[in-house]
């Protein structure tokens, strides 16, 4: 009995122990693509996107400047940069699309988004300039399902990072919580998992609350982002809760 009790036990550590080792693979491999030179072996690919100029919805200040800003650091440590600024539906579709073909086998993929986003029915969707949002059924038309970002990252780049300073309040959000009769519109982003253990997500702020758009060049979070990338040597993680 003893034996047969223990058997659950040990086969939970030893997955444990699995996954511990693969997170912490994942974190040097990160630690090493973001401090070092790549290789001619190695491929860096980012989609980095920032939002601003909304037609229905506040315009934001910063998240120009903030994308402008980590694409140059990224292509500074050798990333191959996928960018847009103020896209609709449609050209962000094209930019996510471009970006889907450079993943297959990259080292490291990295997708970083400054803008307005919402969550609904604990899924989050990133919000291009066009979007309307006229009724609760609209969100899976006039949105990005953040889902399908993480999903073609994660089948095809070998390790990912996503960065989102996107929980600036959003008139949008609030519009729609008044339209919504079936699902539940949540404030700020909720907190996205993805299904393997070679992705990290990095959030402007804790899930369901909001973040500032910032009164300088760059809003808090980007501001953090560029200062601790630059520390050489870091682990991930480590720069991460920097951040924070």
């Amino acid at each position: 009995m003893r034996a047969a009790s223990s058997s659950p036990v040990m086969a939970a550590a030893a997955r444990l122990h699995r996954l511990s080792l693969h997170l912490l693979t994942l974190l040097v491999l990160l630690t090493i693509a973001l401090a070092t030179t790549p290789t001619l072996a190695e491929r860096r690919v980012a989609l980095v996107v920032g939002y601003c100029g909304y037609n229905l919805t506040t315009a934001l200040k910063n998240p120009r400047n903030d994308a402008d800003d980590i694409a140059a650091e990224l292509k500074r440590l050798g990333f191959d940069v996928v960018a847009g600024f103020d896209l609709d539906k449609a050209a962000m579709d094209a930019a996510l699309k471009r970006f889907a073909r450079t993943l297959t086998g990259a080292e490291l993929a990295v997708f970083f988004y400054a803008g307005h986003a919402l969550q609904v029915a604990g899924k989050n969707y990133l919000v291009p300039i066009d979007a309307k949002l006229e009724h609760e059924s609209d969100v899976e038309f006039d949105t990005i399902s953040l889902h399908l970002v993480l999903r073609h990252m994660e089948r095809q780049a070998l390790n990912s990072l996503i960065l989102l300073d996107a929980c600036r309040d959003n008139p949008l959000a609030r519009r729609l919580r008044g339209l919504a009769r079936s699902v539940q519109v949540g404030q700020g982003l909720a907190d996205a998992t993805g299904e393997g253990v070679d992705l990290l997500i990095g959030y402007s702020t804790k899930p369901g609350s909001v973040a500032l758009d910032g009164d300088g060049r760059n809003s808090p979070y980007a501001s953090a982002l560029l200062k601790h990338m630059r520390t050489p040597g870091d682990e991930v993680i480590t720069t991460l809760r920097r951040v924070r």
